[in-house]
């Protein structure tokens, strides 16, 4: 593979179709059969979207609203954005009409382009309402028929470009390292969304840091990955649209992502990104068959497992990586059990396992080390365009994120604050300029919003979260205080405090209104009583729950629905410890005081 280096992803695109023109490049499954890309192809496709939109007006900067499940589709999209000099924004297919309206108003964006019939309606439903307006086109990833004119299907917009893309060419050799590549929007704590500016030389700094982890994919090891998180998010992008591009590896894309297992086994996979709620389900599937086996197979097992880590453990204790470090016992416990395992898995070729976006127990590492994979962790933000430290290669040290990459820099301010300089910090939030500059110090480090501290070895460890902004196991964030305002506004509720940092789902703390108990009790018809009486009550807790679903839940996303709640038996109070002195939350404090609650979700 090639280790020449390109100023952006629109340069590295063309450098492969002109390198490697018909390997392939991109994989999806349709009718139950693999149909693939070549990079000529991929590049082909891009240069007639941007000519397309050249031709219909698009000028440079402006953005371009992406929404829909994994497909080529998507990114034969996205690059063909950026060959125009535009900017794709990306929506989250989960996302609620107001949602999709606010992206696509705030980034100016006059095309949308969506995978289907249903993601269409949600931008149309948004027009109805009065949320949007301005949008000239709709762009369908496969043919649909609706009786807008504005829709058009992603081969008929690529056929409407001229014949000379001479102009595609011209804004091509424009781009630079500065140029804006990715507008992702991400939640703020009041639940408006902010859109990150991330230009193309902020993403190469990065895949140069996670390349200088596994120098080897530039060289001799095969790039294959399965891209099945949202490309909505800065992870999924690093993995599908900037390492890929990169090194000029292979994607297959899955749109479900109950489906990963089933692709795992097509792709065989050498890197594999998984959120932290991924790999624990992967865990506890295993753990389950694990259970099963009896006798000799058990015996057997349990000694391969144990071997494994037992030579991890020594692997790094002498800092090397496990290709270098390979004794007898080691190669016999593969070969038996624990290779068997990963082929079963698709993970027989896997060579980097990465977890990241929230953090992972190190007992789901241990887990996984036993097992001959080694799951690293990654940190970072959208804002320091998707990482900043990665898993030391040859002294993983886990409960830690690892060190950063080279050219970043990371202190611990005040309050333990976390923050980080380096290229691949971003310009800031579009059209935001206080909210910009409250990002950065006065001696222009990031802050993080993330309490954190450094171990004697460098590693560095997040030990808490100074925002409000819940990241939830599955990587989702989530602004509690809307949601908070939405179940205060229940009959009867008094309090709400949202809990789900690093869970699988979200929860709720409820307190009940002093002043409206016995509207409550008329609400769900029983008793007149005291407060502690009516949160122990089986028609209040009924009651709550339609109540939760109907005022809030059904005006969310489904990724910020509330799973489970518990309702206390008195207020929150200064005095209690869960409140300020100026009656705000104290979140951690609740969280430490109610963890037995929380823990019963």
């Amino acid at each position: 593979m090639s280790t020449s280096r390109a100023r952006s992803l629109v340069h590295y695109l063309k450098m492969r179709a002109e390198a490697q023109p018909h390997k392939a490049a991109l994989h999806a499954k349709r009718e139950g059969r693999w149909q693939s890309w070549s990079w000529r192809a991929y590049w082909q496709s891009a240069k007639r979207v941007a000519g397309a939109l050249i031709e219909a007006g698009h000028t440079p900067g402006e953005c371009v609203v992406i929404a829909g499940a994994n497909h080529p589709e998507w990114v034969r999209l996205e690059l063909g954005v950026m060959s125009a000099q535009g900017v794709p924004a990306p929506v989250y297919g989960t996302s609620t009409v107001e949602q999709a309206a606010y992206i696509a108003t705030d980034s100016g964006a006059k095309t949308i382009a969506v995978d289907g019939v249903e993601l269409l309606e949600k931008f149309l439903e948004g027009e109805r309402q009065g949320l949007l307006s301005g949008v000239e086109r709709y762009i369908t990833f496969f043919d649909v028929e609706h009786s807008d004119p504005r829709v058009i299907s992603l081969s008929a917009f690529e056929a409407s470009a001229p014949d000379s893309l001479a102009e595609v060419d011209a804004r091509v050799e424009a781009i630079d390292d500065d140029t804006v590549c990715l507008t992702i929007y991400t939640s703020g704590t009041t639940g408006k969304p902010k859109g990150v500016e991330i230009d193309h030389g902020g993403v190469l700094h990065v895949a140069y840091g996670l390349l200088a982890f596994e120098p080897r994919f530039e060289t001799e090891l095969e790039y294959h990955t399965v891209s099945y998180l949202p490309l909505s998010h800065q992870a999924e992008q690093l993995l599908t649209n900037v390492l890929g591009l990169v090194v000029g590896g292979e994607s297959y894309f899955c749109p479900v992502i109950a489906d990963v297992r089933e692709y795992l086994g097509d792709a065989r996979p050498t890197v594999f990104l998984g959120v932290p709620r991924v790999w624990e389900k992967f865990e506890a599937a295993l753990r389950g068959r694990l259970a099963e086996a009896t006798g000799l197979r058990a015996n057997l097992a349990a000694w391969a497992m144990d071997t494994e880590l037992a030579c991890f453990r020594e692997q790094i204790a002498r800092g090397l990586k496990a290709h270098e470090h390979m004794p007898l016992r080691r190669r016999a416990a593969r070969a038996l059990v624990i290779n068997k395992i990963k082929t079963a898995l698709g993970l027989d070729r896997l060579e980097v396992a990465v977890t990241g976006s929230a953090p992972i127990s190190p007992e789901t590492q241990d887990f996984f080390a036993s097992l001959g994979i080694c799951v690293f962790e990654v940190y970072g933000l959208t804002e320091t365009s998707g990482a900043a430290t990665i898993t030391d290669p040859r002294r993983p040290a886990f409960g830690t994120v690892g060190k950063c990459f080279k050219g970043i820099d990371v202190r611990i301010a005040d309050e333990d604050e976390i923050q980080l300089r380096g290229r691949n910090m971003v310009r800031g939030y579009r059209g935001l300029p206080e909210e910009t500059k409250a990002l950065f110090t006065d001696d222009g480090w990031l802050r993080t919003g993330d309490a954190g501290s450094l171990d004697a070895e460098g590693n560095l460890k997040i030990t808490g979260r100074l925002k409000e902004l819940i990241i939830t196991a599955g990587a989702k964030n989530v602004a509690p205080v809307e949601l908070e305002f939405y179940l205060q506004s229940i009959v009867g509720v008094g309090q709400a405090v949202v809990v789900g940092d690093r869970k699988p789902f979200l929860g709720a703390l409820l307190t009940l209104d002093p002043e409206g108990l016995d509207a409550l009790a008329d609400a769900a018809a029983t008793a007149k009583a005291d407060m502690a009486t009516l949160a122990a009550d089986p028609k209040v807790r009924a009651y709550l729950e339609r109540e939760v679903e109907e005022k809030c839940n059904g005006r969310v996303a489904r990724y910020q629905t509330i799973k489970k709640f518990d309702v206390l038996p008195a207020e929150l109070s200064v005095e209690g410890g869960e409140l300020t002195a100026s009656m705000k939350l104290r979140r951690g404090p609740i969280s430490d005081k109610y963890a037995e609650r929380i823990e019963a979700f």
